[in-house]
């Protein structure tokens, strides 16, 4: 019950997103104004200030990066085993691309942050930090592969300049620069005005978060996108428990980091899938389904981690 009660809040913000959205209280150009400011700013903040807050420092750096990126490779080697025959090749493509893009930010900081405090949302930022430039070219790479059977030099070196011009990867470069030089204590004036800006992410995202969500025909949705909602929510949560586990990660990180691949599909992967010609109706339908299951899996999730407070 205790775990049911962590998310609730989370989800009564989200269907209080969708009910403004359906109300018409926010407009298109008010929710892109919104994502820019938790995507530049807000977004970044929490980041920064988690990596640097991180009470637990990483004794080897290598061996933790592995570990943080072992869980995406794994995941995506398993689409490509189980969920390839009989799938066309657009439909797969997404299938690739989606296994392992949760959203991260908007949903699993704040989640992190109400079950788990400053500890968990020190450690999801750092695995993050450690493995979203990987799971940003896999992800991409293998989606292009499954679609046109090879891949694209242009079509990475693309994905390379966006994250050059990612806020919060490049977020994430600072962070660690500044703890490999032991720079990570922030002035008390400077670490209060990023706490500032990044109290104003948690609620701002998950309202967003709802905005977008379209609840038309759910339960055909949640059959149609069944085996994106497998590999997505229960084969990568599963898979990063494993491998975290075996590489001899602290409990916290292993919470986190579980916790952070049972989040919903990222928004932004639609887009992508549009971008790349892959089926982005899929993906669409892929992202309300992931949000509806999260809400009877995550408090599943934070039961079986113990991810309680």
């Amino acid at each position: 019950m205790q775990a049911v009660l962590i998310v609730l809040p989370i989800f009564l913000i989200i269907a209080l997103g969708w009910f403004l959205r359906q109300r018409k209280f926010f407009t298109p150009q008010t929710l892109k104004e919104n994502n820019a400011l938790l995507y530049a700013f807000a977004m970044p903040a929490i980041l920064l200030r988690g990596i640097l807050g991180a009470q637990t420092r990483i004794p080897n750096p290598w061996s933790f990066a592995l570990a943080a990126c072992t869980p995406y490779l794994v995941t995506v080697l398993s689409v490509w085993l189980l969920a390839r025959r009989g799938e066309p090749p657009k439909r797969f493509a997404t299938l690739s691309l989606t296994s392992i893009r949760g959203n991260h930010f908007f949903a699993g900081l704040p989640i992190l942050g109400l079950a788990l405090g400053e500890p968990g949302v020190a450690a999801g930022s750092m695995l993050l930090a450690f493995s979203l430039a990987f799971m940003q070219f896999l992800s991409i790479g293998s989606g292009q592969l499954a679609l046109f059977g090879e891949l694209s030099f242009d079509s990475l070196k693309k994905t390379g300049r966006q994250l050059l011009r990612n806020p919060l990867f490049m977020t994430c470069i600072l962070a660690l620069f500044l703890v490999l030089l032991d720079l990570s204590r922030l002035p008390q004036w400077l670490d209060m005005s990023l706490k500032m800006v990044a109290d104003i992410g948690t609620g701002l995202a998950l309202l967003m978060l709802g905005a977008k969500i379209e609840l038309r025909n759910a339960g055909r949705t949640l059959v149609s996108t069944w085996k994106l909602l497998l590999f997505k929510m229960v084969v990568h949560p599963i898979v990063t428990y494993t491998v975290l586990t075996f590489f001899g990660l602290p409990p916290i990180f292993i919470q986190a980091g579980t916790l952070l691949a049972a989040m919903p599909e990222a928004v932004n992967t639609t887009i992508i899938a549009q971008e790349m010609g892959m089926d982005s109706d899929f993906c669409a339908l892929g992202t309300t389904a992931s949000v509806l299951l999260s809400m009877v899996s995550l408090p599943l999730w934070l039961h079986l981690l113990g991810a309680v407070q």
